[in-house]
C-alpha cells in the first residue's frame, strides 16, 4: 500500500535530514513538498490532505498545535507525528491528548522514526481493509435486497424497511428489469469473467440503478426510462462489448412497471422473453414488442403442403415455408426441443409419403440419421431452419423435377397460386421451358382437363369462397379473381355453379 507524508518544520536542515534519514519510498510513503512554516504546512494539509504529517511545535506564524487543532477542526483525519526538543516536552504532552500518534525529540533518531512510519503504515492498511470489507458487504446487501425485491420474496413492509435503511433509489418514476445472458459463455480475452462483463456492459449507465447475478444471468434493474429506451442503450453497448470481448450478451428486457412492489412482473416477463431466445435468434435484445409484432395465430405448416412444394420442385415456396415455420413457432412460444421434435416428425412422415411414390438414397433411414443428428443439435433458429430447408430442397431436386406429371403439378401449382393475374398457357409454357401446343396436351392428359378450364376451375372456386367469406361487391370479386370482364365472370360463373352470382350469394344467406 502506498501512503502519503508530508514534513513541516521552520528550519531547512532539518527538512532535508528526515527527508534522507530512511528509505521512505522503501517503507511505501511518497513525500509530498515539505512546508517552511505553519501557515503553510496548515494550507498544505487541507489542500493536499497527507496521510501522514511530521510538523514542529515551535514555528513562526502558527505553532504546530494550532495547525493541528485547526486541521482537525476543518475534517482532516490524517496522523500527526510531533517534532520536539527537549525544552518542549510538556507541548509535546499536550498534543499527544489532541490524538496526535506520537513525538519524536530531536535530533531524530533513525529507529524510532521507522517504528512511527511503520506503525502509522499499519493503522492505514487496517483502515483501508475495514472500509473495503464494509463496502463490499453494504454493496452485498444491496444485491441481496434487490433480489429479494425482484423475485417478490419478502413482505412490502419488510422491504420497505430494508429500502430505507439501504436507501435504495426505486422511488419515482417508471422500473424495468433485463436479464443478460452471456452467449459465449465467457469473453475471448484471457481472465475476462462474465461478472466483468456485465460491469463492463452497465459502466456509466445512469439507468441503471442495481444488479445482481442469478443462475448463469445477471439481473439489472433500471430507473426513469422505457423499456423502448433502454434498448436502445444496451444495443449500442452491447455492439461495443462484442468488439472488445468478442461475444455480447442475450439480453431480454421486461416491461415498464410503476412501482418497487410491481418489479417482480418485469422480471418475470424478461425471463420469459429470454427462454424464447432460441426463436428469436436473430434479435440480440429482446422485448415484449417482438410479441406484439407478430400477427395474428398462424397455421402450422402441413406436411402435405410440404409433400406438395417437394414434388414441384418449389425451392421458393420452401424457403417461404419455413419462414411461415418460424412465425408459427414464435406465435405458439414453442421451446427449442418442441421445435426439433416438430420437425423431426414431419421428416418422418415425409420419408413415408414420399416413400410410397419414389425410390431415393435420400429418403433412406441411413441417409436421415445424420439429418436428425444435425436438427436435434442446431444451437439456434437460423441454422435449424437452414439445415432442414436444404434437406427438403436437395430432395426436391432428387425427385421433384423428372417426369411429366411433375412438371404439370408445378403447372398447377403456379395456377392456383397466380389465379389472379391474366395467365395464358403460351406465357406459362416459356416459363417452364415448354412448347405450348406439347405442355396442354401434357396437362389435358394428366389432369383431364384443358388449361383453360382447370384455370376456370380455380377462379370461381375462389369466387365462391370470396362470396362466401366477405362483404365485396360481385364486380370486385370478378377482378380478384382474374375476370376483367364482369359479363365474362357472370357467364364462367353460371356453367360451372348453375346460378348467378348474386343468387348463389342469396342462397348462403337463406340458408339456416
Amino acid at each position: 500500500m502506498e501512503f502519503t507524508g508530508m514534513i513541516i518544520d521552520d528550519e531547512k536542515i532539518v527538512r532535508e535530514g528526515i527527508c534522507q534519514l530512511i528509505d521512505w519510498e522503501a517503507e511505501g510513503c511518497r513525500l509530498l513538498p515539505s512546508k517552511k512554516d505553519g501557515r503553510e504546512g496548515l494550507v498544505g494539509i487541507l489542500e493536499e490532505k497527507p496521510d501522514l504529517v511530521l510538523i514542529d511545535i515551535k514555528m513562526p506564524g502558527l505553532s504546530g498545535l494550532e495547525v493541528i487543532r485547526e486541521a482537525k477542526n476543518q475534517g482532516f483525519e490524517g496522523h500527526f507525528i510531533i517534532l520536539t526538543g527537549y525544552s518542549e516536552f510538556e507541548y509535546a504532552k499536550s498534543a499527544i491528548s489532541m490524538g496526535v500518534d506520537g513525538y519524536l525529540l530531536k535530533p531524530i533518531d533513525e529507529d524510532e522514526l521507522l517504528q512511527y512510519v511503520r506503525q502509522v503504515k499499519k493503522e492505514l492498511e487496517e483502515k483501508a481493509y475495514l472500509n473495503s470489507y464494509h463496502s463490499k458487504n453494504e454493496e452485498k446487501a444491496k444485491q441481496e435486497l434487490l433480489r429479494r425485491i425482484v423475485l417478490n420474496e419478502d413482505s412490502v413492509e419488510n422491504l420497505r424497511r430494508d429500502i430505507g435503511l439501504y436507501q435504495l433509489p426505486l422511488e419515482g418514476g417508471c422500473l424495468c428489469v433485463a436479464v443478460c445472458r452471456d452467449e459465449e459463455g465467457k469473453g475471448e480475452k484471457e481472465g475476462s469473467s462474465f461478472r466483468e462483463k456485465v460491469i463492463r456492459l452497465i459502466e456509466g449507465d445512469s439507468a441503471c440503478i442495481g444488479m445482481f447475478f442469478l443462475m448463469g444471468v445477471a439481473v439489472l434493474v433500471a430507473k426513469s426510462v422505457t423499456y423502448q429506451q433502454w434498448k436502445n442503450r444496451m444495443e449500442k453497448r452491447n455492439k461495443r462489448l462484442a468488439g472488445f470481448y468478442g461475444s455480447g450478451f442475450k439480453i431480454a428486457i421486461g416491461n415498464n412497471v410503476h412501482s418497487w412492489q410491481e418489479l417482480f412482473c418485469s422480471y418475470e416477463s424478461a425471463s420469459y422473453l429470454l427462454e424464447q431466445s432460441f426463436i428469436f435468434d436473430q434479435d440480440e435484445i429482446l422485448t415484449i414488442d417482438l410479441i406484439c409484432s407478430l400477427e395474428e395465430s398462424r397455421e402450422a405448416v402441413s406436411v402435405e403442403y410440404l409433400e406438395m412444394l417437394i414434388e414441384v420442385g418449389e425451392a421458393e415456396g420452401i424457403h417461404r415455408a419455413m419462414e411461415m415455420f418460424r412465425d408459427y413457432c414464435a406465435w405458439h412460444m414453442l421451446k427449442s426441443a418442441e421445435i426439433k421434435i416438430l420437425l423431426v416428425q414431419e421428416l418422418l412422415q415425409l420419408q413415408v409419403r414420399l416413400g410410397k411414390k419414389y425410390v431415393s438414397d435420400a429418403l433412406s433411414s441411413k441417409n436421415l440419421q445424420p439429418l436428425i443428428h444435425r436438427i436435434m443439435g442446431a444451437e439456434d433458429m437460423k441454422s435449424l431452419l437452414e439445415c432442414f430447408e436444404k434437406a427438403l430442397t436437395s430432395l426436391s431436386q432428387e425427385i421433384g423435377t423428372g417426369g411429366s406429371g411433375n412438371i404439370i403439378r408445378r403447372v398447377y401449382y403456379y395456377m392456383e397460386k397466380n389465379y389472379d393475374k391474366d395467365l395464358k398457357l403460351e406465357t406459362i409454357a416459356r416459363n417452364f421451358n415448354y412448347n405450348s401446343a406439347y405442355l396442354g396436351k401434357l396437362f389435358r392428359k394428366e389432369m383431364g382437363e384443358s388449361f383453360n378450364n382447370a384455370l376456370d376451375i380455380i377462379r370461381i372456386t375462389n369466387a365462391r369462397r370470396l362470396l362466401k367469406e366477405t362483404n365485396l361487391k360481385v364486380y370486385q370479386i370478378s377482378e380478384q379473381v382474374g375476370y376483367g370482364s364482369i359479363d365474362y365472370f357472370y357467364i364462367k360463373f353460371k356453367k360451372y355453379v348453375g346460378i348467378s352470382p348474386k343468387e348463389y350469394r342469396k342462397n348462403l344467406k337463406e340458408e339456416p
